[in-house]
């Protein structure tokens, strides 16, 4: 098993990402809100605010996306990504990326 992790920035692709999933059998996932280091930078430690242009895409929350995957659905997983976000080399797009899981319960895939 794996953990399948997604950091957006466009909050209008992860709908349309959490559907891509449900196509490919990805039933499960979850969604939480945050703020990336240049968010932090620029408005809650304003003697750094200047550095701002530093961080693309940095005005906007980002929104991470987990999943527990198998791993015959991790590469369909960053297509679905790279459909719906775009290229994630180019600045701002986002990450995505796996861990290992050496433990797992839960709920049956």
């Amino acid at each position: 098993m794996t953990l399948f992790i997604c950091i957006l920035k466009d909050y209008r692709r992860v709908e349309e990402l959490l559907l891509g999933f449900l196509e490919l059998g990805i039933t499960g996932a979850t969604v939480v809100e945050g703020r990336g280091m240049g968010q932090l930078i620029g408005s809650e430690l304003p003697i750094f605010a200047g550095m701002r242009g530093l961080f693309p895409g940095s005005a906007q929350d980002s929104h991470v996306i987990l999943s527990v995957l198998d791993e015959a659905l991790i590469e369909p997983a960053f297509a679905v990504v790279e459909l719906i976000a775009g290229p994630l080399s180019a600045p701002g797009a986002g990450v995505a990326f796996t861990l290992p899981l050496s433990h797992f319960r839960g709920f049956v895939l």
